[in-house]
């Protein structure tokens, strides 16, 4: 396994904790860790939601910098050497990441015209009209993106 396909696989972890924490900080259901998972987005004041994108932010950066750093560290070579695999490689995830990000966006615009519009029962549970679910919504499919993104990676190194 190469030190890019190790990185994918500790950045993918990366990844998958940050969507939990955006659950646990967002929604309301089962209790796990103290924490509460579901799909009932919980209205939250603007600062609040400031200060868990904030967290999330520097929380993502300062894990992403140790598995970053203990990659090249492990690595045989300080510097990992990239050849035209890698860059085909990262291409072909970065686009799979853009058609994740653009189907994803315009699934929450579909949404938020039609609760609009007709509104429904699926609505109250799961609202995107308001600052705490668009909030929500958009933060997700970014986090989305990347974790669609380290999959490809790990996807197109194992086939290639």
């Amino acid at each position: 396994m190469s030190s890019t396909e190790r990185y994918a696989w500790a950045s993918l972890l990366v990844w998958l904790v940050a969507l939990f924490f955006l659950f646990t900080k967002f929604t309301t259901g089962v209790e796990i860790f103290g924490n509460s998972l579901g799909f009932t987005i919980v209205e939250q004041p603007a600062a609040r939601l400031f200060g868990t994108y904030v967290s999330l932010t520097i929380f993502i950066i300062v894990l992403e910098s140790i598995v970053a750093s203990v990659t090249a560290v492990t690595g045989l070579s300080g510097k990992v050497e990239r050849d035209e695999r890698d860059d085909a490689i990262q291409s072909r995830a970065n686009l799979a990441s853009y058609w994740f990000m653009a189907t994803a966006l315009n699934v929450i615009v579909i949404q938020v015209l039609a609760s609009a519009a007709y509104g429904g029962p699926w609505n109250e549970q799961f609202n995107l009209t308001s600052t705490s679910g668009m909030a929500f919504a958009l933060l997700v499919v970014l986090v989305g993106a990347e974790i669609v993104k380290r999959i490809a990676l790990i996807w197109n190194y194992r086939v290639a």
